[in-house]
């Protein structure tokens, strides 16, 4: 499964523990929300890396690449075209 749902499981199941997060949607936002942090997206870009077989650049890494499902979704078909 490598679409945006294996994505939103990784971020609920490894990234929202103890959060009472249960839903989410493609536009809410992550880093606002509180969801992901800076060790979050860490994480998630490891996770994409290696599920997505992709290289994410150090200048990609900024906030608006991973503020929603959808930033996250085109950042991995922006690699993958």
């Amino acid at each position: 499964m490598k679409d945006k749902t294996a994505i939103k499981e990784f971020i609920k199941k490894d990234l929202t523990r103890g959060k009472g997060i249960s839903d989410l949607g493609d536009t809410d936002n992550l880093i606002e929300s509180g969801i992901i942090d800076s060790l979050g997206i860490q994480l998630l870009v490891s996770y994409l890396e290696k599920n997505f077989s992709i290289t994410i650049a150090d200048d990609e890494l900024m906030p608006d690449n991973f503020e929603t499902i959808d930033a996250i979704w085109a950042l991995i078909n922006s690699k993958t075209k």
